[in-house]
């Protein structure tokens, strides 16, 4: 009985061993950073943003800038899920953002011993205008 006991608590310790070193992909998420992630740097992604990233003409027309923060998954293949926006800037400025980093493609995943896992994002997007000249901006800012 001692022995079959021994055995069985012996096997247990061992399963549990074997098991903690191997990364299950789907259940991975670390914390990622744009400027790791992004093809060509934080520069690259500012670029990308400033390029694809429309002032709303509602923003536009009711005098509204702000910052909008979103959150956002980098898959082990390079797309980009489960973007939401966690502080709202109002007037169709936040899903702006959210469709302009949804389409966003090619991102470097994360790595654990060299595999790719999920990774978690956060950036923030700021709307500037000068209603005098009837200009709006936006600039992307990194979140530490």
């Amino acid at each position: 009985m001692k022995k079959t006991l021994i055995l069985f608590l012996l096997t247990s310790l061992f399963y549990n061993a074997t098991a903690q070193k191997s990364i299950n992909v789907a259940d991975t998420i670390v914390v990622g950073s744009i400027e790791k992630n992004c093809p060509g740097g934080f520069d690259a992604f500012k670029v990308y943003i400033k390029k694809n990233v429309h002032p709303p003409v509602v923003a536009y027309e009711n005098r509204k800038v702000g910052t909008t923060y979103v959150n956002f998954v980098i898959e082990p293949d390079g797309s980009v899920s489960h973007v939401c926006t966690i502080l709202a800037a109002g007037s169709g400025m936040d899903e702006e953002v959210v469709r302009v980093i949804s389409i966003s493609k090619n991102w470097l995943p994360a790595t654990i011993d060299n595999k790719p896992v999920r990774a978690f994002c956060r950036v923030c997007v700021q709307f500037f205008a000068d209603f005098d000249k009837h200009n709006m901006w936006v600039e992307a800012e990194q979140i530490n």
